[in-house]
């Protein structure tokens, strides 16, 4: 179908009947009048057929039928009017506005498209007064015949009724730092029908007894730097014209702001300080940061400060606002990191910071420095049974003890809290067992392969496999599902511990003295590669790091956050901690003096995560070991600080 075109049986709908008293033409008179015929009337021939009773429909065309005044501007001041019709012949074409008619076109004729008959007329605005004008078609040579316009010609008056002011930000910064320190205003004017009409004009802001104006570029922008108006309230007025109409004022309140402190944040690796060289919780590292306001990079600098009243026990200087780590001991006196008094309570840390404008900004917060954490001791102990007594895991009151029983080959019996072993799993391909783990992300218990002699091997073992309680055990080795295979990779003397919280195992391997920690993935990843397998399957290394210890390894799990390993050194235990992060795998060691108090070779650690265990560590920690007496018992028992009354 042609553009604009319409078919008959379409417009038919449009169109306004003939007159009753129209009359049938013939080929040699002119028509008189008559009643209406009882059937379409059937020309002659030779006779030009007469449009009576044709559909007709005016529409404007695709330009919105928007008209701007005044007429002789330029801006919108022609549309064009679709004429359409079933038939040929002339139409005229008026605007019709309450009780008042433009005539726009007389006896147009319609040309003969695809389908029907159209024309199109350009219409200007010269005789149209603003407001809403409908359009009427009517057949010049039938008075009657008409069809009202499906659409209408809007004039706007070219008045800015609506003056709509954007300033990019109506917060400013006047320090000269190209951030914020100039106001971006755009302008744009409406007249009454909802159409953009062009403005000029300024725009001025008024500061305290200062001013500045600017004039409206033809976009209708406009740039005023503010650099040396004065810091406070201001007011952006804004005068314009339209292409008619008087000018038109708006108003818009703005703040001009002090280039200060925006924000700013001191971060405590504990909340407590316990000053006792213990390893755990003897010092607290306290990280500052801060940024001008506005997000300005204008520097900020000041001091942090921790205080009781009118003693402060330590003053750091801030030299700006990146990240910075400051180290406390929790001591008054000596220096940052050792020595001086300890003085127990509640202790205030201020950061106070001030920009190159406005006054100092101040973040608190508080640490408290106890005296209740001393080395650790081991309670709560029950025995295991004989044997070769390696790894230990805990998981839903159940403690994973394993066993090596020679050849190469490993045990793991399953005990209660009150020490009665209710199950068991062996003998399993797993050389000397030397560390257990549970991840409660798998529901799969880990055992690591150990022993200076021994390649590093993790085996997947599933804790409810039949085989665990059946009598008798057909097939032990049918609950391992998985082992991942380091001995190319990481050496000997493996232990295993899970973080659930990052998605990895951590992985003890290698020689005396040459020790290392490798971070290895969890759980198979969620892409696969074209043969539909993992693209990182479950046990590939992601990292490796060396790690120094005291002694000989003998047990290893995740206590809060940070990696406690556990060693045995002639007749004691010791706990070595490292803090742990994803990324950085560990640091150095926290701990110098994690002397444990009994004796016989230490074997296994596990823990249970809990918030509050009432003895201040993050975690139920469980040890196991040999008697100190020889010839005793296997041992297990909790891991807790000493206190005064030991």
């Amino acid at each position: 179908m042609a553009a604009g075109a319409l078919s008959l049986a379409t417009l038919t709908g449009l169109a306004l009947a003939a007159p009753a008293h129209a009359a049938t033409p013939t080929a040699s008179a002119r028509p008189t009048a008559s009643s209406t015929p009882a059937a379409a009337p059937t020309p002659s021939p030779t006779a030009t057929p007469w449009p009576v009773g044709a559909a007709l429909q005016a529409r404007v065309a695709q330009d919105g039928g928007v008209l701007t005044l005044p007429a002789t501007d330029g801006l919108r001041d022609r549309t064009s009017i679709r004429i359409l019709a079933a038939a040929g012949g002339r139409v005229d074409l008026d605007a019709v506005r309450g009780t008042r008619t433009v005539h726009l076109a007389a006896r147009v004729a319609l040309k003969k498209v695809q389908q029907g008959w159209a024309r199109t007329i350009a219409v200007g605005d010269a005789d149209l007064t603003a407001g809403t004008w409908r359009l009427r078609a009517e057949r010049s040579d039938a008075k009657g015949v008409r069809a009202w316009g499906s659409t209408a010609v809007r004039v706007g008056s070219g008045v800015p009724v609506h003056v709509l002011v954007r300033p990019a930000s109506r917060t400013l910064y006047p320090y000269r730092d190209g951030v914020l320190d100039a106001a971006a205003v755009a302008v744009v004017g409406q007249d009454e029908t909802g159409t953009a009409v062009p403005v000029s004009g300024t725009v001025r802001i008024d500061a305290g007894r200062k001013h500045l104006t600017r004039t409206l570029s033809k976009a209708g922008t406009a740039t005023l730097p503010v650099t040396a108006l004065p810091i406070g309230p201001a007011v952006l007025t804004t005068t314009v014209t339209g292409p008619a109409g008087k000018p038109a004022v708006r108003r818009t309140a703005l703040t001009l702001a002090p280039t200060a402190v925006g924000a700013l944040r001191v971060a405590r690796s504990s909340d407590t300080v316990e000053p006792v060289r213990d390893g755990l919780l003897d010092s607290v590292v306290l990280t500052t940061s801060g940024a001008a306001s506005g997000g300005s990079p204008a520097k900020v600098s000041g001091t942090l400060t921790i205080a009781r009243g009118r003693t402060v026990a330590a003053r750091f200087a801030v030299p700006d606002g990146k990240p910075h780590a400051f180290t406390w001991n929790g001591r008054v006196g000596g220096t940052l990191t050792a020595g001086g008094t300890v003085v127990p309570g509640t202790w205030t840390v201020t950061l106070a910071l001030h920009g190159p404008q406005g006054a100092v900004r101040t973040r608190t917060t508080t640490l408290l420095v106890s005296t209740s954490h001393l080395p650790y001791a081991v309670r709560t102990l029950f025995t295991v049974a004989d044997g070769d007594q390696q790894g230990l895991a805990v998981h839903d009151d159940r403690f994973y003890v394993g066993y090596d029983v020679g050849g190469g080959m490993s045990r793991i019996d399953v005990y209660d809290p009150t020490g009665l072993r209710i199950a068991s799993l062996g003998p399993l391909p797993i050389p000397h067992v030397a560390e257990l783990a549970y991840s409660t992300t798998t529901g799969m218990l880990y055992a690591a392969t150990g022993g200076a002699q021994t390649p590093t091997e993790v085996f997947v073992i599933d804790p409810n496999d039949p085989q665990w309680t059946a009598q008798p055990q057909t097939d032990p080795a049918a609950a391992i599902t998985r082992r991942f295979d380091y001995t190319a990779t990481l050496g000997n003397n493996a232990m295993v511990s899970v973080d659930d919280a990052d998605g990895r195992l951590l992985i003890f391997s290698g020689a005396s003295g040459a020790y290392s920690i490798s971070s290895a993935t969890l759980t198979d990843s969620t892409t696969v590669d074209d043969a539909g397998d993992p693209t990182v399957p479950a046990g590939t290394i992601t990292a490796t790091r060396p790690i120094s210890i005291r002694g000989v390894p003998q047990g290893m799990d995740l206590v809060g956050g940070q990696l406690w390993v556990y060693t045995s050194l002639k007749s004691t235990n010791l706990v070595e901690k490292y803090d742990v992060d994803p990324s950085a795998l560990f640091t150095a060691s926290a701990s110098s003096e994690g002397v444990l108090y009994w004796g016989g070779e230490g074997e296994g650690m596990a823990t249970v995560q809990d918030p509050d265990t009432g003895d201040g560590l993050p975690a139920w920690i469980w040890v196991g070991a040999h008697s100190p007496v020889k010839g005793g018992p296997n041992l297990l028992g909790e891991l807790v600080p000493v206190t005064d009354a030991d």
